[in-house]
């Protein structure tokens, strides 16, 4: 029990990360379900995160005494409802006084668990000499694809001119991987989930969108995944 966040595949432990992450639960007023060990459990929100500082405020309860009980437990989980669930554990809570009341005041989690349910929900990717790379099977050889949008769900792709006869509506498309900056090659099985065509080149040549949906995706892939989007929306706001 101890170690479930920090031994989950989905555990993340660079703190820019995690800051980047506690921030948007700020932001968006999520909320937050803390429990203690002796069955307190109420809900709370992000007040506010510093990385410098190395804290994390949250609000308090109305009730002072589910306050006072949850200062003096030895450990507490928090962990965020719906779509993208975060979740982390503390062992040090205390209670300040801040100029607008109380608050619950702790260190910054040195590792927590994000674990993005909306399968709708899509990054787009970096183009150029950072982009990204889907290598299909054909019968004879392979292609690459260029990545253009991908979420936990699957990944959208851009090809040139008219997709290959294996890219049809329901296709399965086994042996297929990509090679993510930093960690190596991750193989891949794709279904085909929609064709459209795009636009056309300067050239006149169509361009084509396709929709690929995971297939029997690992722990270990969805991790590096969900990885590699966090690290995205960290550079994207300038934290990394």
């Amino acid at each position: 029990m101890a170690n479930e966040v920090d031994d989950s595949d989905f555990a993340i432990h660079n703190r820019k990360e995690i800051v980047f992450i506690l921030d948007d639960l700020k932001k968006h007023r999520t909320s937050i379900t803390l429990d203690a060990p002796d069955g307190v459990s109420f809900l709370t929100s992000v007040l506010e995160v510093s990385l410098e500082e190395n804290y994390v405020y949250l609000d308090i309860s109305p009730d002072e005494r589910i306050n006072n009980r949850i200062v003096k437990s030895k450990h507490v989980t928090l962990s965020t409802q719906g779509g993208v669930k975060v979740r982390w554990r503390s062992s040090d809570v205390l209670l300040v006084s801040l100029p607008d009341g109380d608050a619950f005041l702790m260190p910054l989690p040195v590792v927590l668990e994000r674990i993005q349910r909306r399968n709708y929900f899509r990054l787009n990717m970096p183009q150029g000499s950072k982009a990204l790379y889907c290598k299909i099977p054909l019968v004879s050889g392979f292609f690459d694809a260029t990545i253009v949008d991908m979420s936990v769900g699957g990944i959208g792709i851009l090809i040139k001119g008219n997709p290959p006869a294996i890219i049809s509506q329901g296709a399965i498309l086994e042996g297929c991987s990509v090679a993510f900056p930093g960690v190596g090659v991750v193989p891949l099985t794709l279904k085909v989930f929609g064709v459209w065509a795009s636009h056309q080149a300067k050239g006149g040549e169509q361009r084509h969108h396709v929709g690929l949906a995971f297939e029997k995706l690992s722990g270990g892939a969805s991790n590096v995944i969900q990885r590699y989007m966090v690290q995205l929306e960290v550079e994207r706001m300038g934290l990394a």
